[in-house]
């Protein structure tokens, strides 16, 4: 059987290009940042990079109880999504499923923990150095609650990485630069948050099947999308129902990823299909660029689908606005050579 057209433009295809899988449990935490609490107490930030290159940081970040961390902003597009726990975010209480994006330009915090700390994962899409902003505002934190600042913990990464953790910068233009003595802060640029607590998502049925096997039930792939746009980071919480067979596009294979697997999917590689457990599956997409999708090597899709007697269902309809190109359908062409 065939699902969707088999479309003959151009696509990204690169031949070699792999997504890289990790498992976050694997990763070694590293403490950049500690303070003592008025009891006496040490806090401290700790972080796991399944990535970190001097154009991206993927990060796994936990904040223990009572860390203070300055209001700062990083030198890209930076996205932070809560996993659980809660802080304060600039006076703002956020907990699991709130969604902060930092744009080039804007500054969040300070960032206080809660009592039980809090855990988010964070992207940087480009240099990822942060710039310290009115240090005013982390100052009054720490001295409300009794906190004493403790020297950096030293970080060894790289001759490429610059330690960004003192530098608090100047108000400067991004048409000055931005070096080390400065920061990219722009004039009325701000963060963007969208809490993801049920009462405010609204998930979209992105594609459907009909299991044979399962008594007709019907399975979908629900998507909550917290930035649509084409000139931002595109960001999405998916949720494949269970059983659900997904097209090779950006999944998984026959590699099974358990919660904390960590893919990193490069321009021009594709991977799947994606057959969600019986539990089902909720995982974190982000795309920095133009996300669209394009299919690969159609004869996986319908040998999973044959092989699990499912019937694939017409895509439901989305619509975003204008600027949307719908590419559920597309199928790419042969590889492209990859670049050296």
């Amino acid at each position: 059987m065939s699902y969707g057209p088999r479309m003959t433009d151009t696509s990204p295809k690169l031949e070699g290009a792999m997504a890289t899988f990790r498992q976050v449990d694997d990763i070694e935490w590293t403490v950049v940042q500690q303070q003592r609490n008025a009891d006496g107490t040490v806090s401290s930030v700790r972080e796991k990079w399944p990535i970190i290159r001097p154009d991206f940081l993927s990060a796994y970040v936990h904040y223990e109880a009572g860390m203070v961390v300055r209001r700062h902003g990083h030198r890209s597009n930076h996205i932070v999504f809560v996993l659980g726990g809660g802080a304060w975010i600039g006076g703002e209480w956020s907990t699991a499923g709130m969604h902060v994006h930092v744009p080039l330009g804007a500054a969040f915090g300070p960032i206080v923990a809660g009592p039980f700390g809090v855990t988010c994962w964070e992207l940087s899409f480009g240099e990822f150095g942060g710039w310290g902003d009115q240090q005013e505002l982390y100052e009054n934190e720490i001295r409300t609650r009794g906190v004493t600042p403790l020297p950096d913990p030293p970080i060894e990464i790289g001759d490429w990485f610059k330690d960004p953790r003192g530098d608090w910068g100047n108000r400067t233009s991004l048409a000055q630069g931005s070096g080390p003595e400065g920061s990219p802060d722009i004039d009325g640029r701000h963060r963007v948050d969208r809490g993801q607590a049920p009462a405010e998502r609204r998930w979209l049925d992105l594609r459907g099947t009909r299991e044979m096997a399962d008594r007709g039930a019907r399975l979908h792939v629900r998507v909550h999308r917290v930035r649509p746009g084409d000139d931002h980071p595109s960001s999405r919480a998916l949720r494949p129902s269970s059983g659900l067979r997904h097209r090779r596009r950006a999944w998984f294979g026959d590699r099974w990823c358990p919660a904390g697997t960590h893919i990193e999917l490069p321009f021009g590689a594709a991977f799947g299909p994606i057959i969600a457990g019986d539990e089902a599956t909720v995982f974190l997409e982000l795309t920095d660029g133009d996300f669209r999708s394009w299919g690969d090597q159609p004869e996986l899709f319908d040998q999973a689908v044959a092989d699990r007697g499912v019937t694939p269902l017409p895509d439901p309809p989305i619509e975003f606005g204008e600027w949307f190109d719908d590419a559920r359908g597309y199928w790419a062409p042969q590889a492209q050579p990859a670049s050296s």
